[in-house]
């Protein structure tokens, strides 16, 4: 961490933010811990602001203490999202691609085996 006094802080305040992505940087006035400068370049708006937030984690911890669990079903009901259909499930190939071996040392494509 990297202790700046308020007035240097002020001066270079562009190369202070740019530092902070990689340290913190406490500002101090008159030797006292002010501000405390943390980078958070490339994260996501929202999370930044709920981070701090001490009703929302409040709200949270409520929730976790009572149990409050949704299945996934559950969530989608309530956004009025009927379940996936079967045709979007991903799919598993029924032969491994050509080339390719199968458990044993057998060859797959056009090869036959010897």
């Amino acid at each position: 961490m990297k202790l700046i006094g308020l007035k240097e802080a002020k001066t270079n305040l562009s190369a202070f933010v740019e530092e902070s992505q990689h340290q913190r940087i406490l500002i101090t006035r008159r030797g006292r811990p002010a501000a405390l400068v943390i980078g958070v370049e490339g994260k996501d708006l929202e999370e930044m602001l709920l981070a701090g937030d001490a009703e929302f984690w409040g709200m949270i911890q409520e929730r976790r203490r009572r149990g409050a669990r949704l299945s996934s079903d559950e969530v989608r009901r309530s956004f009025g999202i009927g379940a996936p259909a079967a045709r979007d499930a991903p799919r598993r190939p029924r032969h491994p691609p050509a080339g390719r071996r199968m458990p044993g040392g057998r060859a797959t494509g056009n090869n036959p085996a010897p």
